[in-house]
């Protein structure tokens, strides 16, 4: 394949692909077989004028190598033909799929949220019969649960926005951009696409799925593997591991499949708050160690403004415009983080007495408001050199923002309020969107004062990008904890835990950020089941 980069149209104009390819290439139109779009982006560097940006992929009759030392083009080489899916990255990679060399071996994989799923996938091409263990339910009866909740109801501790299939990424906005890249990578957003994620996936430069289509992809996911001879558990929750010098031998089961499960390998993908997992495994020997996380608020704002201060006055229609900041404040690091455009932010609290939130998009980001993470960088320093210092921390503000509001509708205040230390009592040009409703309160009783201080000072930073940033109006509600585990399951090269057998992996274990970052892992871990 021919590959060609930075191919630009004005936006509002009808790209001819045909014709960027043939000018490009310096060939005749019957010399071309197939053209693919590779990737898109937009260019919004000269607002109001923007244009789209692709690559091609292009097919010919004749050799790739002369046309390319032909045309002359820095911006035209040759390049591999992207991966369709998962199956073809294995076997890409010279993965032995075709032989199973994993037949008929039970191997367990706790969690079944991106990590999880990608590992069982992967498990079961190569012959596995993995068995997925799920504390929560599957993302159907999830999804009841869970808009239950958003609606007034109770808290399911154990089926919730963290808990159950699909992981914490269910709801959000299901971004699948990342800093990994690769082919791995690129594997991972093909195999999202072939599930339903839809085809544009592949191309675009900041893929997203949306809230809405998730639980589709994610039960065509585990049709897969229970069509290769997976197993399901869900509403079944691991209480210890049993092991026999030094190795796992087994794991303990309560709920829907009561019982023991002898496995002697199991991929622990248990998702960035399973708290009550990490206090069992450390009990039992295995190492884990603290990490620096991330802890704020988020940031609510009108999608029009956003839009306006990203694109300019535009009379054609564009997808919801984005954002993503980072700033230094007194040495700390604050940035926003999962930004939902035309999103909503949610009650995502898995403790009883505890307040947390998240964001989420639906497919079409059609929503009134943007909203995403505004977040501060804190580390050992800050919550102790414990194992579960972090975790202590985390819980601290969460109970802290739950009986400033009164329960898991968030504590919520106008910034200009916030900065001024004072509860607000009225909205301005803001409406908060979390269907669990809100409650006003001052979210520096939420946080810690330095943590504080560095919002406020972002704020201002950001607002030379986007004015309504530092707007008296934006809303602020808290607290956002659970921007990564706080704790590290340690692992060797092999991916084996300190207890062999037992193998930790995705964001939970933490070693990835984000659903592909995270699919990624769960591949890269089954894979070294083979060794």
């Amino acid at each position: 394949m021919i590959k060609i980069d930075g191919l630009s149209v004005r936006v509002g104009q009808t790209p001819d692909f045909t014709r960027l390819a043939l000018r490009a290439l310096r060939i005749r139109g019957e010399d071309i077989k197939k053209i693919t779009v590779l990737r898109h982006s937009l260019d919004c560097r000269k607002k109001p004028d923007l244009y789209h940006v692709f690559s091609l992929g292009v097919e010919v009759h004749g050799e790739e190598n002369r046309i390319v030392r032909a045309c002359r083009n820095a911006k035209v080489s040759l390049a591999q033909a992207p991966v369709h899916d998962l199956k073809d990255y294995l076997v890409r990679q010279g993965l032995p799929i075709d032989k199973k060399p994993l037949r008929l071996r039970t191997v367990a994989v706790v969690g079944s949220g991106p990590a999880g799923l990608f590992a069982a996938l992967t498990l079961a091409y190569l012959g596995a019969k993995p068995i997925v263990i799920e504390r929560g339910a599957s993302v159907q009866e999830r999804t009841a649960k869970v808009n239950a909740f958003f609606a007034g109801g109770e808290l399911d501790g154990e089926c919730n926005v963290q808990f159950g299939e699909g992981g914490a990424g269910t709801f959000s906005d299901g971004k699948l951009n990342t800093g990994i890249g690769g082919t791995l990578a690129s594997a991972v957003v093909a195999e999202f696409a072939e599930n339903g994620g839809g085809a544009e996936l592949k191309y675009e430069s900041k893929p997203h799925i949306g809230t809405d289509v998730l639980p589709a992809v994610v039960t065509s996911i585990r049709s897969k593997i229970i069509a290769m001879g997976g197993e399901f558990y869900f509403n079944t929750k691991v209480t210890d591991i049993i092991t026999k010098g030094g190795k796992l031998a087994g794991l303990k089961l309560e709920g829907a499949r009561s019982g023991t499960l002898e496995v002697d390998r199991a991929i622990f993908a248990v998702g960035h708050s399973a708290r009550d997992v990490y206090e069992m495994l450390y009990a039992r020997g295995v190492q884990l160690s603290s990490k620096p996380f991330a802890v704020g608020v988020r940031i609510e704002h009108r999608q029009r403004d956003i839009n306006l201060a990203q694109y300019g006055e535009q009379k054609v229609k564009l997808p919801a415009a984005d954002y993503k900041f980072t700033a230094q404040v007194e040495g700390r690091g604050c940035y926003t983080f999962c930004m939902c455009p035309g999103g909503e932010v949610v009650a995502a609290a898995s403790e009883e007495g505890g307040c947390v939130v998240n964001g989420m998009s639906a497919r079409a980001r059609d929503k009134e408001n943007a909203n995403s993470a505004l977040i501060v960088t804190v580390n050992e320093g800050d919550f102790g050199a414990g194992i579960f210092d972090g975790v202590a921390f985390q819980r601290k503000w969460e109970n802290l923002a739950y009986r400033a509001a009164g329960g898991y509708a968030p504590p919520t205040q106008l910034l200009g309020d916030f900065k001024a230390g004072r509860v607000s009592s009225s909205l301005q040009e803001v409406t908060p969107s979390c269907a669990r409703g809100y409650a006003f309160a001052d979210l520096n009783a939420c946080l810690p004062p330095y943590v504080c201080k560095s919002i406020a000072a972002a704020t201002e930073i950001f607002a030379k990008k986007i004015p309504v940033f530092s707007s008296y109006g934006s809303i602020l509600c808290g607290v956002e904890t659970r921007t990564s585990s706080p704790v590290r399951i340690l692992r060797g090269d092999d991916c084996n835990s300190s207890v062999l057998g037992l193998m930790p992996c995705g964001e939970g274990a933490g070693y990835s950020g984000g659903i592909t970052s995270s699919a990624a892992d769960g591949v890269r871990v089954a894979g070294k089941v083979l060794e």
